[in-house]
């Protein structure tokens, strides 16, 4: 009896574990900045193709994200639209530190609907915004978005920051601000240059300098409660010679 029990006891066990590594195989989750949309859509159907592996992505600005995971979450992947939100993480020990990466470089754009009269032109240090266009300009929301952090600083550089300060319709991520654009709801946008050339509902109006705001880069790491070899292999394959064909096909710089 003994010897039967002991047996169901193996069998009971090994099953069990057979269970967990295999659910530990079949799904893994990368939270990214919601301007990374297309780009690791595409970079998560490769690896599964290629190590049968879900990914599923979950897509915010990089500040409700981050916030998430001290709250709790667990996804494999962090991927911010700047530096702040990973270190800010690394500083709660949710991160894993040596894996901190830089992924990517964007650049700033000012768009308008794509049938606007506003006529496109080359950048000048003399550009007056304020007269480009009336009405709201559309920017993601600098309390937390990076990419709305990002034109603040163009704005102040150019100095006219108080003056578009009222006029600001602030959106809950990058991907929202190039929406209101595109349904009009604006006469203009601040964006990522990658999510303009997208869409086929904006124009590009001006092409803003690195200068004039902090390098723009997205930022890598892995969750430290996720740091398993299954997370690594994505990790890797993000940064693959696989995947730089695809984020440069997506206007990324590398």
């Amino acid at each position: 009896m003994k010897t039967g029990l002991s047996i169901l006891f193996i069998v009971l066990f090994f099953f069990g574990c057979s269970q967990k590594k295999k659910s530990e195989k079949s799904e893994l989750v990368i939270f990214c900045a919601a301007s990374l949309a297309d780009v690791v859509s595409e970079i998560a159907s490769g690896f599964k193709e290629e190590y049968r592996i879900q990914v599923k992505i979950n897509l915010a600005s990089s500040g409700t994200l981050a916030r998430q995971i001290e709250h709790g979450a667990s996804p494999a992947i962090f991927i911010s639209a700047n530096k702040k939100w990973v270190d800010y993480l690394n500083n709660l020990k949710l991160t894993v530190p040596e894996t901190g990466k830089k992924v990517a470089g964007n650049s700033l754009v000012l768009i308008a609907p794509k049938e606007s009269s506003i006529d496109s032109l080359a950048f000048s240090p003399e550009i007056n915004l304020p007269e480009i266009f009336e009405g709201r300009l559309s920017i993601g929301d600098p309390q937390h978005v990076p990419a709305g952090q990002y034109a603040v600083q163009v704005l102040e550089n150019l100095g006219c920051n108080e003056k578009l300060k009222s006029r600001f319709l602030p959106a809950k991520d990058a991907r929202s601000a190039l929406m209101v654009v595109e349904l009009g709801e604006v006469e203009a946008g601040i964006v990522y240059k990658t999510d303009a050339l997208k869409s086929g509902k904006v124009k590009i109006v001006t092409e803003f300098p690195d200068s004039l705001h902090a390098p723009l880069y997205y930022y890598m790491s892995v969750i430290s409660s996720q740091n398993n070899e299954n997370s690594k292999k994505l990790y890797n394959y993000i940064v693959s010679e696989k995947a730089k064909y695809i984020w440069e096909k997506y206007g990324f710089i590398l």
